[in-house]
């Protein structure tokens, strides 16, 4: 009861900035949400959609989680990535619910495309957003809806070095509740990741609104490019994780812990079509 108590406290004002965020792939958590320069699978469709234009195949990734462990508190991720020419397409989407009483979904068409300016390749993508609320079982109360734009930059300095650039809720929408307005701050996210000899990544990002700014990092280590091993800092909460690939599919699972909540856990489940380029 007090968990819930907690979550209630929070909704709906800061759900979409945190816990909508806590299901952007499990690969992502495991490394503190620091993916802003790494983006090269469907669920960089959350951070950074700019990324999609790093990935030549037919790729999908979805999970299912129970939030804290906390009875009837879910969120959901599902992000489609199409290798079509010219601009990369993809769709996502990600909600979370509560209990029977209220629940929040984005839904995401997003492209991206890639440039070369003396040598070095400039990736850009753009988000066009359905933003969604629902209060459940209460007359009185409006379920707001509104559209959104996010946009993203990925530049490859070197082989090894990336550079990203992330705006999100750049429109900053407004929604009503009942005789209360809330409104979804822009976003800012920058971030860089080194890549050391093809198997290591080390990621750090900044993101900054108007009210607040935080640092997530993130590390992981691939094995013979089948098992990953992550270790991240997301909002000062401690992340980790692993991964399984083959040329088909991807298994990734991740954990974070909280001071009040406990830990909650995150699996995510990926399937690759058509032949690796």
């Amino acid at each position: 009861m007090k968990k819930i108590i907690l979550i209630l406290f929070f909704l709906p004002i800061y759900s979409y900035a945190n816990f909508i965020a806590l299901n952007n792939g499990a690969r992502a958590l495991s490394m503190g949400n620091a993916f802003v320069a790494l983006g090269n699978e469907p669920a960089t469709i959350f951070s950074n959609p700019a990324g999609l234009a790093k990935i030549n195949r037919f790729h999908f990734s979805g999970s299912h989680q129970n939030l804290y462990g906390i009875s009837g508190l879910y969120t959901d991720m599902l992000a489609i990535s199409f290798p079509t020419p010219i601009f990369r397409t993809g769709i996502g989407i990600q909600q979370v619910k509560l209990l029977d009483a209220y629940s929040e979904k984005i839904i995401y068409f997003s492209a991206a495309s890639i440039i070369r300016i003396k040598n070095i390749p400039f990736r850009f993508g753009g988000s066009l957003k359905l933003e969604s609320a629902k209060v459940i079982n209460y007359e009185e109360a409006k379920n707001p809806s509104n559209f959104d734009i996010d946009f993203g930059v990925l530049v490859d300095f070197s082989d090894n070095f990336f550079f990203g650039y992330s705006v999100k809720y750049l429109l900053e929408p407004k929604f009503k509740f009942i005789s209360k307005s809330d409104q979804l701050k822009r976003q800012m996210a920058t971030g860089i990741c080194y890549n050391w000899r093809n198997s290591v990544n080390f990621l750090a990002d900044y993101s900054f609104s108007e009210n607040e700014s935080k640092w997530n990092f993130g590390s992981e280590i691939w094995f013979y490019d089948i098992f990953a091993a992550r270790l991240g800092m997301h909002d000062e909460k401690l992340t980790s994780g692993f991964g399984l690939k083959t040329n088909y599919w991807i298994f990734d699972v991740a954990v974070m812990a909280h001071q009040k909540l406990g830990s909650t856990y995150l699996i995510s489940i990926g399937l690759l079509l058509g032949e690796k380029s």
